[in-house]
């Protein structure tokens, strides 16, 4: 069977309310599973673990469900999950819930312990980082996300290069933004050229979105610790385009709807004569193809990533980097070791 025969047969659990024969209870329940099972499927593939709204898009895009039945999505998983019918790690934890402050106990005996600690010594001189990976290079980059699946794509890329990666969720928040800028003006400072790679949705507002970011820059420019006007900074959109689309097949959903449930290319909708909308409809029709269907392609994705950082910076830098750090952790070693020898060997 195919990929695309497979979710052929993949239907959202649309549930009946009231009472129900034993028929519909087990047609409904084996409909839970299957679409459990290619959850868990996509993610043990991939690695991938997105939060309920990522998989809400992920299903939109394979045609599992509508934009106006992410809310109706979004509470089926997490009945799915608390019933124990999916893995609970095939979704992302949410950071901003975390619980802070947990107990941790050591349940290791004093030598495991102490040799777990020089484990932990030895890679904290593995990782330090005397000089900047900036160093040598003209430009500075960082890449800002509409969705935060696509920081869940990107984020082994970005690591490796070092780049800076935010979710600007369509409009990043101040502190985000204020950070950002606070990045931008020390590299101004050292002389460097400006970049911002910007990838979101091909829609409408996701257009749209690349076009203001700099605007929204500019609100924050006179932040008290700020203080840098943001204009020289290039904000070049990287995706999705309409050639990656094509490139990448990826699937288009046949409607401009929102996430209230209205949809865009509806005359009656307030936003539907307004310049963007009527540019991007007369350019593509009322299609659209969310940022997140890059998650089909995990590969591609990084590729995507790679590829637009390597405008930038050398694909070998990061190698080349690592290089130049090898002398300055020998002599932390050095020294580290000096400091064990001083000390007669052990803390006091």
């Amino acid at each position: 069977m195919t990929t695309a025969e497979a979710t052929d047969t993949i239907v959202f659990p649309r549930r009946t309310p009231g009472r129900k024969s034993a028929a519909r209870e087990a047609a409904e329940h084996a409909a839970d599973l299957k679409l459990c099972e290619w959850i868990e499927g996509r993610w043990l593939a991939t690695g991938l673990a997105f939060g309920t709204r990522g998989w809400a898009y992920i299903a939109e895009n394979e045609g599992f469900i509508t934009k106006g039945e992410f809310a109706a999505f979004e509470t089926w998983l997490g009945r799915v999950r608390k019933e124990g019918l999916l893995d609970p790690d095939a979704v992302a934890d949410d950071d901003a819930r975390r619980a802070d402050h947990g107990e941790y106990v050591d349940h290791d005996d004093p030598e495991d312990y102490a040799a777990g600690a020089f484990d932990r010594a030895n890679d904290l001189l593995s990782v330090y980082t005397p000089i900047s990976i900036w160093q040598g290079l003209d430009t500075y980059i960082e890449v800002l996300v509409e969705k935060v699946d696509l920081k869940v794509l990107f984020r082994p890329v970005c690591r490796r290069y070092r780049v800076p990666l935010t979710n600007g969720k369509g409009s990043n928040d101040i502190n985000s933004r204020r950070r950002m800028l606070q990045r931008y003006r020390a590299h101004a400072e050292c002389g460097r050229n400006l970049v911002l790679l910007y990838a979101g949705d091909h829609d409408p507002a996701g257009l749209d979105i690349a076009r203001v970011i700099k605007s929204n820059l500019m609100e924050c420019a006179n932040i008290r610790d700020v203080g840098f006007d943001p204009t020289p900074i290039e904000v070049v959109r990287v995706g999705l385009t309409a050639e990656q689309i094509e490139a990448l097949d990826l699937p288009w959903i046949n409607n401009l709807e929102t996430g209230s449930g209205k949809n865009l290319a509806d005359p009656r909708h307030p936003d539907h004569r307004k310049l963007y909308v009527q540019d991007y409809i007369a350019a593509h029709g009322p299609r659209k193809v969310e940022a997140n269907a890059l998650a089909r392609n995990p590969a591609a994705a990084q590729d995507l990533i790679e590829s637009a950082i390597n405008g930038y910076i050398p694909p070998d830098w990061p190698t080349f980097y690592a290089a130049r750090l090898i002398p300055h952790r020998e002599a932390a070693r050095e020294a580290f070791a000096a400091l064990i020898a001083r000390t007669g060997g052990g803390a006091s």
